[in-house]
């Protein structure tokens, strides 16, 4: 069984390679869209990220309440310290949900407040789709961060 130490382990490690992304990037580019059709910000992609990362975790698995507005996560814009600050704020919040993800995800029922994307859920599942939200944006990032900060041809 995969317990909770693990989730936070691997979740802590692409957290920090969402922050090396945004490091590189830097505060010149964090809130430039890369000329390609449908894409965010960084700071709108990591913004939503760990939005997506707490509110399943906190909101789906442990029915805390929650504000989010997602649509308002494409908006954001701001600075490579607000995203540090941002990152602290997650990984603390999942740190003091530890052992009450732990305990629902040793259970098997549904999570408390909804039931996810078309079809039930275990706990455990919940918690993983938290984590694959961040993995998957963070390939999205370091795609984005190339695009970005490739260096332009000369005319």
């Amino acid at each position: 069984m995969i317990g909770i130490d693990d989730f936070l382990l691997f979740t802590r490690r692409t957290v920090t390679g969402m922050l090396a992304a945004v490091d590189r990037i830097g505060d010149e580019r964090i809130n430039q869209r890369p000329e390609l059709p449908g894409l965010s910000t960084p700071f709108q992609l990591v913004t939503h990220a760990f939005a997506a990362a707490e509110f399943w975790c906190a909101h789906i698995v442990c029915g805390r309440p929650t504000e989010r507005v997602r649509d308002e996560e494409f908006l954001a814009s701001g600075s490579v310290a607000e995203l540090r600050a941002a990152a602290a704020g997650l990984l603390a919040v999942l740190d003091e949900l530890g052992p009450e993800l732990a305990a629902a995800t040793e259970l098997a029922h549904e999570p408390q407040t909804q039931t996810p994307l078309e079809a039930p859920w275990t706990v455990g599942a919940a918690v993983i789709h938290a984590y694959e939200e961040l993995a998957q944006h963070l390939g999205h990032l370091e795609m984005t961060a190339d695009v970005l900060c490739a260096p332009t041809s000369p005319a």
